[in-house]
């Protein structure tokens, strides 16, 4: 008899392992343990999403005839001793996770199933169009790693908004296209949400009573939890949103936690869809008329070119990517970020949307969240950690490189060219935030100085060595230049008095 273990976020039928197995003769395990979801202390929409999909997953593989020994229990551990005490597998199967420390584990694991006589058959997790191998060709060592050049690539070897070898409309990507302030008056259609079934309010119940020191709240969970209702969700996304899409998915509106984006990557980044269902859907939506080139474009850029790199990133450079600390910054991550209390309105408007629903776009986390968490010198993996524990969607394999990467440039360039960083001007100009804010965005120094400000060209100052060489740089350095040492002095000073602030909880 063979055993195939499923984990949590490898929920789909269609994986390699299930045309490996007999559905009466072998077994199917899943193990929905405790101690794995305590090691990063999730947001509790993240336990529902995980536990519920898994049951509900149990369930459809039943219902398909598939044997499942579905374990409740403290760990891993616990789960497999159980499992393999009762069934006696002569061999198990398993999808090798993308996730580093997970993968060694499971690494270790075999050893010693392999010297007590049974075999032990890793398979590529199924949810990535590149092999894990062919890593080593796109992202080469001693090479300037970039986006682009992957991007096309792939673009090429799967025919996506191809025509004769060249891109649709000529242009690789539209991002210029893509990143329109808001508008007054503007509006999105709603997105598809779920109610939850009778099986999911047990799981929330359980949540809340075995995980209540948890961050996060129960109270507005609506992510689909099954392959239906993931397909039902991007379905309606790309009818009846992913028109608007392009245009404003750089904008932030306050109330606005969803704009126009898709809500399909925790579904995804589980196994209930796949990558290329979801392109070709958007790419079916331009032939049709329904969207145009440049925010389908943009979408799938973010799903073949985005998520497909920054698994790279994260196979080529882990273990040691996770340590990197290239500005030296060791502040603890701010009590604000865990309950959204601070003065400052886009950062309170965020966090509380994180708060609430386990999400925010990926504007919101990358100029505003990380942004701020640069400037304040914030450590690093404090606050990958945080966006680890917090967002629904996050694996380590996407956290890593979208946060201590592009977010806080902690790599010293690998992700990107120069650091994601900004003064309140950016948040003002794509954001209604400001609008409604204690401090003053015009304002570099004075007690109702806009915070970013400050920090910003403290940033700066303090960084000038290694960043004033960067090219891309260059204009802000031209313009700290021509500033005065009395407006340096008190721009510092000012700086300084933010940060005291924020360690006070006080900002």
């Amino acid at each position: 008899m063979k055993t195939l273990w499923v984990f949590g976020n490898q929920l789909s039928i269609n994986s390699e392992g299930f045309s490996k197995i007999d559905r009466e003769e072998d077994v199917i395990l899943l193990i929905e343990a405790k101690s794995r979801a305590l090691w990063k202390n999730y947001h509790k929409n993240k336990l529902v999403l995980i536990f519920s999909a898994m049951r509900h997953f149990c369930e459809e593989l039943r219902h398909q005839g598939y044997r499942v020994d579905y374990r409740q229990v403290e760990s891993f551990q616990e789960g497999w001793d159980q499992h393999k005490q009762e069934y006696q597998p002569s061999e198990v199967m398993l999808h090798l996770p993308t996730d580093w420390m997970m993968r060694q584990l499971l690494l270790k694991w075999r050893n010693k199933q392999k010297t007590e006589g049974l075999t032990v058959s890793f398979l590529e997790e199924p949810f990535f169009l590149v092999k894990a191998h062919d890593w080593t060709t796109l992202l080469p060592a001693n090479k300037t790693w970039k986006l682009d050049s992957v991007y096309r690539k792939l673009r090429k070897q799967f025919l996506i908004l191809m025509e004769n070898e060249k891109p649709i409309g000529g242009k690789w990507s539209y991002d210029s296209e893509n990143r329109k302030p808001p508008k007054q008056g503007l509006s999105f259609v709603e997105p598809l949400f779920f109610s939850p079934d009778e099986q999911t309010k047990e799981v929330i119940d359980y949540v809340n009573k075995a995980f209540s020191e948890n961050p996060g709240t129960t109270d507005q969970f609506n992510l689909p939890v099954t392959r239906q209702e993931a397909s039902e969700a991007l379905s309606h996304f790309i009818q009846m949103r992913l028109a608007t899409f392009g245009d404003y998915q750089d904008a932030m509106l306050e109330g606005e936690p969803y704009m126009s984006h898709s809500l399909i990557s925790s579904a995804l980044n589980i196994g209930l869809l796949t990558p290329l269902e979801v392109i070709h859907q958007a790419e079916e939506a331009f032939h049709n008329g329904w969207a145009s080139i440049a925010a389908t474009e943009g979408f799938i850029r973010q799903i073949l070119g985005w998520r497909e790199y920054v698994r790279g990133i994260y196979l080529r450079a882990m273990p040691e990517y996770k340590d990197v600390n290239f500005f030296h910054h060791e502040r603890k991550l701010p009590q604000l970020y865990w309950d959204g209390k601070t003065k400052m309105n886009c950062l309170h408007q965020t966090v509380t949307e994180v708060v609430t629903y386990g999400y925010s776009h990926h504007i919101q986390r990358l100029m505003v969240l990380g942004n701020f968490a640069n400037l304040a010198q914030v450590n690093p993996q404090d606050v990958s950690n945080w966006f680890n524990t917090m967002y629904t969607d996050a694996h380590d394999w996407v956290v890593l490189p979208n946060v201590l990467g592009m977010a806080l440039y902690a790599d010293g360039g690998c992700m990107s060219t120069k650091p994601y960083i900004s003064s309140g001007q950016y948040i003002n100009k794509m954001s209604n935030y400001c609008k409604g804010c204690h401090y003053d965005v015009k304002q570099r120094v004075g007690e109702c100085a806009c915070p970013y400000n400050a920090l910003y060209w403290h940033f700066l100052m303090t960084h000038e060595e290694v960043l004033s060489i960067n090219p891309r740089m260059r204009m802000m350095y031209t313009l700290l230049d021509k500033m005065s040492s009395e407006e340096k002095l008190k721009i510092s000073n000012q700086a300084k008095i933010h940060l005291a602030l924020l360690d006070k909880g006080q900002l």
